[in-house]
């Protein structure tokens, strides 16, 4: 039911609002069951309403190429802070904050590396006459 429910109303906050509050209910008629299953199920919907809802919103995204809606995760905030966990944890300890914070805006860019190579040369040639 909450698979249905997860994949009819993406894109609409309010209608999610609606379809909860009645799958609540419903669950709620298996609470009284001896499951602990139900109970908790029904408990966590209950607790967790509204970021459920939240979770509805839809936002616009960039990704390969072209602009598409997808709808509001915190997955990608997840992906950074494990970016920074681990390479704490390869760094094996940095003393100094700043050079750490360095670190790891080199290691998660997005542009490649220069390496030093530019037109600018300050040697003038002459040739021999």
């Amino acid at each position: 039911m909450y698979v249905r429910f997860n994949s009819r109303n993406a894109g609409n906050p309010t209608a999610a609002r609606e379809k909860l509050i009645e799958l609540i209910e419903l669950i709620a008629f298996y609470a009284n069951s001896e499951h602990s299953m139900f109970r908790d199920f029904a408990d966590l919907l209950e607790r967790y309403q509204d970021p459920i809802v939240n979770s509805f919103v839809m936002v616009e995204k960039m990704g390969n190429g072209k602009i598409y809606n997808s709808r509001l995760s915190n997955g990608p905030i997840e992906s950074i802070n494990r970016k920074v966990k681990d390479l704490k944890r390869l760094g094996r300890g940095f003393r100094n904050f700043e050079h750490f914070r360095n670190r790891f805006l080199y290691a998660a860019r997005t542009a490649p590396i220069l390496n030093g190579v530019t037109d600018y040369n300050p040697v003038t040639y002459f040739e021999d006459e």
